[in-house]
C-alpha cells in the first residue's frame, strides 16, 4: 500500500512539473539591474572648510559606469539634510540646477552657507535613473560630505 502511494504521489508530482519545465522561464542576468558599481559620485570642487557667515560652492558629478548612461530627461533630484551648521541656497536640487542639461556626467551645483562653527557631515541624497539601450532603472543613493565651518 505505501509503495502504491508513494508511486501515485511521484507520478502526479512530475505530472505537475512537466508543463512548467516546458514553459520557458526568463532568466535574469546579471547585467539586467544596475548597482553601485555602474556609477559614481563625486563631489570633487565642493567646499571643506569655510567661516561662519560664508558661502562656499557645492557641486556634484554623477559618473555612469560599465556602458550605463544617465537618462537626459528622467527625474534627477540632489536633497540636503537639515544642517545645525551649514545651510544650501537650495534644500533640493534637480535637472534645472544642471550645469550642463545634455551632459553624459551630469553635474549640479548651489553654495553652502556657514552658520556656525564645528565639524559637521553635509547628507545628501541623490535621486536618478541609469539606463542601457535596453532599460532603466532608479538609483538612489546616499552620501556624507564632511565639512569644517570655523569662526
Amino acid at each position: 500500500m505505501r509503495r502504491t502511494l508513494r508511486s501515485l504521489a511521484l507520478a502526479s508530482l512530475s505530472l505537475v512539473a512537466l508543463p512548467l519545465m516546458a514553459t520557458p522561464v526568463a532568466v535574469p542576468v546579471a547585467d539586467d539591474r544596475a548597482t553601485k558599481d555602474d556609477y559614481s559620485l563625486a563631489t570633487t570642487g565642493s567646499a571643506t572648510t569655510l567661516k561662519v557667515g560664508a558661502d562656499g560652492p557645492f557641486l556634484l558629478m554623477i559618473t555612469p559606469k560599465n556602458g550605463k548612461k544617465v537618462h537626459p530627461d528622467a527625474p534627477l533630484e540632489i536633497s540636503f539634510a537639515d544642517n545645525a551648521l551649514l545651510k544650501p541656497a537650495k534644500q533640493k536640487l534637480g535637472r534645472g540646477d544642471l550645469k550642463e542639461k545634455s551632459a553624459k556626467e551630469p553635474q549640479v551645483s548651489t553654495t553652502l552657507r556657514a552658520l556656525k562653527p564645528g565639524t559637521t557631515s553635509l547628507e545628501v541624497t541623490v535621486s536618478f535613473f541609469l539606463c542601457t539601450d535596453a532599460w532603466c532603472q532608479r538609483m538612489s543613493d546616499r552620501l556624507l560630505v564632511p565639512v569644517t565651518v570655523e569662526e
